[in-house]
């Protein structure tokens, strides 16, 4: 079993990265998926909206996005199509 606080510490640090790209409602929205439990449902909308608006990431925010998707057991894809995304 994983330690959840360790996933939500780290989505939260994902967002604090990326949140100057996103609108106000776009971080609530994550928020409330972490606060729910819904830990998967917000690192796939999290990953989705970096892919639809293009926003870059650093190398920081990308390993934390591989770290919550390989403690959920989630497909790779979900955070490897960012890769090309990831400003060094």
């Amino acid at each position: 079993m994983f330690d959840y606080k360790v996933v939500e510490s780290k989505l939260h640090q994902v967002i604090n990265i990326i949140k100057p790209q996103l609108s106000e409602t776009q971080v609530e929205f994550i928020i409330s998926d972490i606060q729910a439990g819904e830990w998967n449902l917000a690192l796939e909308t999290v990953c989705d909206l970096l892919i639809e608006e293009e926003i870059p990431l650093d190398l920081k925010g990308y390993e934390l996005l591989e770290e919550v998707g390989n403690t959920l057991n989630m497909e790779q894809e979900t955070w490897e199509m960012l890769k090309v995304q990831v400003a060094p």
